[in-house]
C-alpha cells in the first residue's frame, strides 16, 4: 500500500522501528516482614530455680550484657560453695609448696616432701579451675562472693543488643524446665522482607533476582533488595515456597509481620515488543503494517503473545529494524 505525500492519512501515522530489548517479567507475590532466625534468641533458664528478680518487660531495648534476671538456684549455691573450697584448698597447697621448697633449698627436708607438696598444689588447682567452669557454666564467672544468698544468685544477661519481644515468666515464680523460654529477644537492625511465591511461579525465581517491597501502612516507602535465600521446598499446607532478601531498619520503623506487597523482577531473554496499538485483526490472522520503503506500507502476520499493559510480545514475523506502525494502522486496514 503506497500512501501519497500528500496524503492527509500520512500525518495521522506513527511509525516506530522495531527494537530488540531485554524486559523483566515481574512477579507479584504476597509478603511481611520477618526477623532474620539468626538475630532471634529464645532465652532458656540456665538453671532450675525462683525467679526472684525480672528488669524486662516486652518491648524493652537492651545492650549486649545488660541484666535481664536473677534467678536465686540451689545448684548455683553448691557450685559457689565448691569454688570457695577449692580456692581455699588452692591457697593453703600453695604455701605448703612454698614452704617445702624453701626447706629443700635449706638442705633441711626430704625431696620427696617437696614432690608430695608439688603433687597436692596441682590436683588443688585443677579442682579450682573444675570449680570455676562450674560456676561458668551456670552463668556466673570469676570467683563466687562471700554473701551467701548473693552466691545463689544466676544472672540472666542479654546475649546481644536487642529489643525484648516476649515474655513468659515473673519474678516469684518457679522455674524447673531447662527448655521452656523465659523471652525472646530481637535484633530488629537487620530484618527480612519475605515472600511467598505460588507453586508455578517457584521454578522462575532465584537467588540474586531483583526485589522490591512496599507496605500498605506506610504509603511512598520502597525498600530494594538481590534474593539471597529460597526455601528449599514448598510448605505443605499453602503449596507456597517462600523466598527472601536482607533491608536494614535503622529507626526501627519497620516491625515483625508488617505486610509487604513483594514484585520479583525476573530476566527475560532478548526479545521483540510492540504497542498493542500496531496490531490488526485480518480475518483469524494477527497482523501489522511495516513501512517498507518510504510511504509504503505491507501487511505483514506475526506471531504475538499478549502481556499485561500496552505490548505485545513478537515470537515471529518482525526483525530488528523493522519500521511498523504504532499509532493509525487501522486506517490502512480500512484502505
Amino acid at each position: 500500500m503506497i500512501v501519497d505525500a500528500d496524503s492527509p492519512l500520512l500525518p495521522r501515522l506513527a511509525v516506530e522501528t522495531v527494537k530488540v530489548e531485554e524486559r523483566p517479567k515481574t512477579i507479584d507475590a504476597p509478603g511481611e516482614i520477618a526477623a532474620e532466625p539468626a538475630r532471634t534468641i529464645s532465652l532458656l533458664p540456665p538453671v532450675a530455680g525462683h525467679i526472684v528478680r525480672m528488669d524486662v518487660a516486652p518491648g524493652t531495648r537492651v545492650k549486649r550484657g545488660q541484666l535481664l534476671a536473677l534467678i536465686a538456684s540451689g545448684d548455683m549455691a553448691q557450685a559457689s560453695s565448691d569454688e570457695e573450697k577449692a580456692r581455699a584448698a588452692f591457697t593453703l597447697a600453695g604455701d605448703q609448696y612454698e614452704r617445702a621448697r624453701h626447706v629443700v633449698g635449706a638442705g633441711g627436708g626430704a625431696v620427696k616432701d617437696l614432690e608430695s607438696a608439688r603433687t597436692a598444689y596441682a590436683q588443688a588447682r585443677s579442682e579450682l579451675d573444675r570449680a570455676r567452669d562450674r560456676l561458668a557454666a551456670l552463668g556466673r564467672d570469676g570467683q563466687a562472693g562471700t554473701d551467701a544468698h548473693a552466691g545463689s544468685l544466676v544472672p540472666l544477661t542479654a546475649p546481644i543488643d536487642g529489643v525484648i519481644d516476649t515474655v513468659s515468666v515473673a519474678a516469684g515464680m518457679n522455674v524447673t524446665d531447662p527448655t521452656a523460654v523465659m523471652m525472646t529477644l530481637l535484633d530488629t537492625r537487620m530484618l527480612w522482607v519475605t515472600a511467598d511465591l505460588a507453586e508455578d511461579q517457584a521454578p522462575l525465581v532465584q537467588a540474586g533476582m531483583t526485589a522490591h517491597a512496599t507496605f500498605p501502612v506506610l504509603p511512598g516507602l520502597q525498600l530494594s533488595g538481590a534474593l539471597d535465600g529460597l526455601r528449599p521446598s514448598l510448605q505443605a499446607d499453602t503449596r507456597r515456597r517462600t523466598v527472601h532478601f536482607e533491608v536494614t531498619n535503622p529507626t526501627g520503623t519497620l516491625l515483625p509481620h508488617l505486610y509487604a506487597h513483594v514484585a520479583i523482577a525476573v530476566p527475560q531473554p532478548p526479545e521483540i515488543t510492540i504497542p498493542q496499538t500496531a496490531i490488526l485483526m485480518n480475518n483469524d490472522a494477527t497482523t501489522v503494517f511495516v513501512e517498507v520503503r518510504p510511504h509504503v506500507f505491507r501487511r505483514r502476520t506475526v506471531d504475538i503473545v499478549y502481556d499485561d499493559g500496552t505490548n505485545s510480545r513478537v515470537l515471529s514475523g518482525l526483525a530488528a529494524g523493522d519500521r511498523v506502525v504504532t499509532q493509525g494502522a487501522v486506517l490502512l486496514n480500512d484502505d
